[in-house]
């Protein structure tokens, strides 16, 4: 489903003291002072919506963000990589040339991972190792708290064999598009700068996860501002990385299943999760063009029980996300 808008102009946001000194890749000062005038088209692709639970129709959590062809993905739950099949002949997608790194399998660079839960990671074995085979040609960059060096690392013991059957065997293959440039991030800051697009991480709380372990991103281009929360329970000190937002995708669970579980698992999941009512009034603050519901944990609920839950608590533009959604 493709899902059109009018944008509004975009908010200014100062992160003045919140950006730290690790920056995987930045623009010339000329080209950061020119980016704000360039004209671009930008394209948010829901490749993976699902939860922990096993739902055929959702893939694991994987969010794609493109800017003139160029992809910048946030998770890599499981399943999602077959997603990108029915993308192939989009306009605003890289061509779909096999065996070449000028291709959409090149453009499957770079990854920005929010926390380490295998259901936003147990996609990375076929991120890493696919597009490679399919033409990716230079390592992957990918983004993620402390841990993800370790993950990659271990992935790459593990799929040793395929690894050097593909790169010593009769199948041609290059020797650099199945590694990995990894960058562990422990704070709020800029982790990705080019000339059209700035990628901001920005700590959230997760249950658990100890502070610095999960993370939300906010991607500025030249045309608008998409704001990814992650996983994260509802908390005000937020708002200051929602500010703006024209797309505001943010996880949601049903209020009305939640409160049908046992005591304990209630106070788990309003420790590490946000309600249709949470939500609502994040929507109220910040005002988005859109909000998108995403990573829908429904205990029970059906896809038009949180449709209606929701529109009773808000009264603004919003979606429940499926797979393949598209906005522009």
């Amino acid at each position: 489903m493709s899902i059109r808008f009018t944008l509004k102009p975009l908010a200014a946001l100062s992160l003045i003291g919140l950006l730290g000194s690790q920056v995987v890749l930045a623009a010339e000062p000329e080209e950061a002072a020119s980016s704000a005038q360039t004209t671009s088209n930008t394209t948010v692709v829901m490749l993976g919506t699902g939860t922990p639970v096993l739902k055929h129709e959702r893939a694991g959590q994987a969010i794609l963000v493109v800017v003139d062809k160029e992809m910048y993905l946030f998770d890599a739950g499981p399943g999602f990589v077959r997603n990108f099949d029915a993308l192939s002949g989009k306009d605003f997608m890289p061509e779909d040339i096999y065996f070449s790194n000028e291709s959409v399998y090149g453009e499957m660079n770079k990854v920005f991972v929010t926390h380490l839960d295998s259901d936003h990671v147990m996609g990375m074995p076929e991120l890493m190792l696919r597009p490679w085979i399919m033409g990716r040609s230079e390592p992957m960059k990918v983004v993620g708290p402390k841990g993800i060096e370790a993950m990659t690392t271990n992935i790459l013991e593990a799929y040793v064999d395929d690894i050097d059957h593909r790169l010593h065997g009769t199948q041609p293959a290059n020797p650099e598009g199945f590694k990995v440039d990894v960058t562990e991030i422990g704070d709020t800051q800029v982790v990705h700068q080019d000339n059209k697009v700035t990628v901001t991480a920005f700590k959230v709380p997760h249950g658990s996860w100890p502070e610095g372990m999960a993370f939300g991103y906010r991607v500025e281009t030249p045309e608008k501002t998409v704001v990814i929360s992650g996983d994260t329970r509802h908390d005000e000190a937020l708002y200051a990385h929602f500010e703006g937002a024209d797309i505001l995708i943010h996880e949601v669970m049903s209020e009305t299943g939640v409160d049908q579980l046992p005591q304990d698992w209630q106070d788990y999941m309003y420790h590490a999760h946000t309600s249709t009512r949470q939500l609502a009034q994040i929507g109220e603050a910040i005002d988005p063009e859109l909000l998108v519901m995403t990573h829908p944990l429904f205990f029970g609920q059906t896809d038009e029980q949180l449709r209606d839950e929701m529109a009773g608590y808000y009264d603004g533009n919003f979606v429940l996300a499926s797979d393949l959604d598209i906005y522009e």
